[in-house]
């Protein structure tokens, strides 16, 4: 069981070498082991019949036959035929035994602090196997969905919004013009293999009376990072990498000023992220300042080359949405091919989407993005949600002439019913995401 008491992904089960099962670990095709194992035991062999030839040991006469044909006939001495296997048996070996070193220095730094060299091994090939995932938003929302699905694929490419103008975030945006680095950290902490160190390490906020009070480690990482590269994506990858991460986070424009603009339905204008989150009221209209800001070319290369595309979870208007109004990222989405999945959220956001059934979720995305999803998912198991937090559970309905599948899954934490258990929705996602992969392929193979 995890710290947290649900039970581990099924490629987490522990194998250790007391295990009946890391034999056939050992034996699955494509765990990387086997072959340098094969070559080691061919090189100590021909070492071996050098060995032989050299010291004039009696060998069958199979085999002397082969050894003289492929070492000149009877032009050379069994002393220099016993130099020829030994040599050739030797660097066979080396080379076998320095692969072999390779492949397992790998798995142990595959999942650090993790020793079970064949889990490792097993794990990355399963993940390495998986679909080309894109997922789309920010916020916690987005954090909970990478925290599952790192561990189906290591193809996964986050996308997310830099409309933050709130907080630690909106405050470094502020005073250093850098891209507000709060959603891309979360994400960077939920794809990293030592997330419980990692989070703790890069969200803690230093309290003091200065200018440091509130700032998140992580967030003033990002901002030196971004002032060294020179722009937030390569500060991204660069993070990616410290972090040793598995996937990446690109943002959806490099433009650090963009600013999320709305108009409630009594026509007032909203100015910001934090003033729209706490609108009050339904949102006519919503659009990005600059409207003609420049798409990150990344992000519209992973879409375009993406398995699955997955919309969501996470704040609608503020989060979601502000992606697909940069330029190009819309766009992208109607052209792939993948999959398109729409995740309802759980619950409704107070001040947000107070009211908001599941069907007007989507409904409001596609009207605003102009992105029609092929599949939408919702959870169907709503849990009572306490009423201090001022947020309503999302029932399970099926939207009224929707042409894509509806998928209705168990897909909420017991322990915070108004989050998405990452696990659960990991689950549901990928065997979507696999049928479109297939789907996809077939289709590509028969244009």
């Amino acid at each position: 069981m995890t710290p947290q008491g649900k039970p581990p992904f099924p490629q987490q089960t522990a194998i250790t070498a007391g295990s009946p099962r890391w034999f056939l670990m050992l034996l699955r095709p494509g765990i990387g082991l086997k072959r340098w194992l094969a070559l080691a035991a061919l090189g100590l062999t021909i070492f071996g019949l050098g060995a032989s030839f050299a010291l004039s040991v009696s060998l069958s006469g199979n085999i002397l036959a082969i050894g003289r044909a492929v070492t000149f006939s009877d032009t050379l001495p069994n002393i220099w035929r016993g130099v020829i296997f030994t040599g050739v048996g030797s660097a066979i070996f080396l080379i076998a035994g320095f692969m072999f070193y390779r492949r397992v220095a790998f798995a142990f730094s595959y999942v650090p602090g993790n020793p079970t060299i064949l889990k490792n091994l097993s794990r990355h090939l399963d993940r390495s196997r998986g679909p080309k995932l894109v997922v789309i938003g920010g916020g916690t929302g987005l954090s909970t969905l990478l925290r599952g699905v790192k561990h189906y694929t290591e193809d996964i490419t986050a996308i997310v919004t830099v409309a933050d103008d709130g907080g630690s975030s909106g405050r470094l945006r502020s005073e250093l013009g850098i891209s507000p680095p709060g959603d891309a950290r979360q994400c960077l902490i939920a794809l990293s293999e030592s997330e419980p160190l990692m989070e703790q390490v890069l969200s803690y906020r230093f309290r003091s009376d200065g200018e440091l009070h509130g700032h998140s480690m992580g967030n003033l990482l990002l901002a030196a990072l971004t002032d060294t590269y020179g722009n937030f994506h390569e500060a991204l990858q660069a993070m990616a990498k410290l972090l040793a991460v598995k996937g990446r986070v690109v943002p959806a424009t490099n433009y650090p000023d963009l600013k999320i603009m709305a108009e409630t339905k009594s026509g007032e204008t909203l100015d910001g992220e934090t003033a729209i989150g706490h609108a009050g009221e339904p949102l006519t209209k919503l659009w990005i300042e600059p409207e003609d800001c420049e798409v990150n070319p990344a992000a519209t290369q992973a879409i375009l080359e993406a398995d699955a595309i997955v919309i969501g979870p996470g704040s609608l208007y503020t989060s979601v949405l502000p992606n697909f109004l940069v330029p190009g990222i819309a766009e992208a989405t109607r052209t792939s091919r993948a999959v398109k999945i729409f995740v309802c959220n759980v619950a409704t956001q107070h001040g947000e989407t107070d009211g908001l059934s599941g069907p007007e979720h989507m409904e409001t995305f596609v009207r605003h993005s102009g992105v029609q999803p092929t599949h939408f998912l919702v959870n169907n198991n709503a849990l009572p949600i306490p009423k201090d937090s001022q947020q309503a559970a999302i029932s399970a309905e099926r939207p009224t002439g929707f042409a894509g599948e509806i998928a209705m899954k168990d897909l909420v934490d017991a322990a915070m019913p108004t989050r998405h258990d990452p696990e659960k929705l990991a689950s549901a996602l990928m065997s979507i995401a696999r049928r479109g992969a297939r789907s996809s392929r077939t289709t590509a193979n028969t244009d």
